[in-house]
């Protein structure tokens, strides 16, 4: 997780998502690749049509997913939705794509309507080297900080504030002590991918070109060409991410000492890493020793809302798709063996017609008193109103 900016607003509303996307902008400057993903919060997509018309517009794919369900259900949905999603190759992604269509052909027009942006890695640029279809680092950055989110407002931007900047000095001191090339924590990554591949077979008409193929069960699925001086293969893993993909990584590896770092983009470089962590943030005192600023003009505080009772919230508000903890079991009727009720319920449809056991009763009578016994000894019943009840129905007087 790498922090940019982050700023403060009231809601989330148009204007206000149009004034973050304007100090972001003059924050990073002009891009010329730039991406942007985000879970459709409200007033976000026009501001950033606004403020970087050119930029790549991506959604996040489980809130897409979560949307999906409530509109259409089944599992043909999740197993090839996903697996559409996580597709580099697009004739991968309309195989699977396809047989979403084929359960239900009215569900292009319903993301056509509500997710137009780009949700799937095969309709991703090559040129950002990013393949990320879910928004899991807002949820990093809301978890970093959120014993911070209780504090009044100053005092929390200047806790992030304090904390950005010692990571930035962390890494900035991790950085100086790498070696030039490749970072080597991708290196190893690589290294480790490398292994279990036995199942690609090579076939070289040149030394920086092979096909690969992928046998299955002694036959041949799907082949692909691998192009090691372009780095490009015709899966599209090794463009839309910058690393080499399991087809490429067969190919390095058949050659006699490879340079692994020779065949990843610069962006994992250590040049790259350290250039991300260049900048130095000022250290500033307390809020008492600020310096008096003449606005020429009187500022009054925002109005203050009405406080809820109790304590600021900091865990957000969980979907019914994020809750977490111990499984509960579902109850199931004896009488009818149907889930969602029990024996004594009202949605039964056998309470009271069923006929029920008789259980053996033990009664002693007296003069006065009677006690009335089941299989159970523990659970009695005496009484001169019980026996004036309960006898008649036995039969006795």
């Amino acid at each position: 997780m790498f922090p940019v900016a982050f700023g403060f607003f009231e809601g989330e509303s148009k204007e206000n998502w149009i004034w973050f996307m304007q100090q972001l902008k003059k924050s990073i400057g002009p891009m010329q690749h730039l991406a942007i993903c985000t879970d459709a919060c409200k007033g976000l997509e026009s501001s950033v049509k606004d403020v970087f018309p050119d930029a790549e517009w991506r959604e996040c794919f489980r809130h897409l997913m979560d949307n999906l369900k409530n509109q259409y259900t089944g599992d043909v949905y999740a197993k090839n939705m996903w697996p559409a999603a996580r597709a580099y190759s697009p004739h991968k992604f309309k195989y699977f794509f396809d047989k979403v269509l084929a359960a239900s052909p009215d569900i292009q027009k319903w993301l056509d309507e509500h997710h137009p942006f780009l949700w799937a890695r095969s309709k991703f640029s090559p040129d950002i080297k990013c393949d990320y279809i879910n928004n899991n680092l807002a949820e990093c950055w809301n978890a970093w900080i959120k014993e911070m989110k209780d504090l009044t407002l100053y005092c929390m931007a200047d806790a992030i504030r304090e904390k950005v900047m010692i990571l930035f000095a962390k890494r900035r001191k991790i950085s100086t002590s790498l070696p030039h090339g490749i970072l080597p924590a991708v290196i190893h990554q690589l290294n480790a991918a490398s292994r279990g591949l036995g199942h690609l077979k090579i076939s070289k008409g040149h030394p920086n070109e092979a096909e690969v193929t992928e046998v299955y069960k002694d036959e041949e699925v799907r082949r692909h060409v691998v192009y090691l001086s372009q780095k490009i293969c015709t899966c599209r893993q090794w463009q839309v991410t910058g690393k080499p993909c399991p087809h490429a990584l067969t190919v390095i590896t058949s050659m006699r000492q490879p340079d692994m770092g020779s065949f990843v983009d610069n962006y994992y470089s250590v040049a790259k890493f350290q250039a991300a962590y260049a900048g130095i943030i000022p250290s500033i005192t307390d809020r008492n020793q600020w310096p008096e600023v003449d606005k020429g003009f009187t500022l009054h505080p925002p109005i203050q809302k009405k406080k809820e009772p109790g304590r600021m919230r900091k865990n957000r508000i969980k979907p019914a798709s994020e809750r977490s903890g111990k499984a509960t079991r579902q109850v199931r009727c004896p009488n009818c063996l149907e889930y969602g009720h029990r024996a004594t319920s009202w949605k039964c449809h056998l309470t009271g017609t069923k006929k029920r056991c008789i259980t053996t009763l033990f009664f002693l009578v007296s003069s006065h008193n009677f006690l009335l016994c089941n299989h159970d000894p523990l659970h009695f019943f005496t009484g001169r109103n019980l026996r004036r009840r309960i006898l008649p129905s036995l039969g006795g007087k």
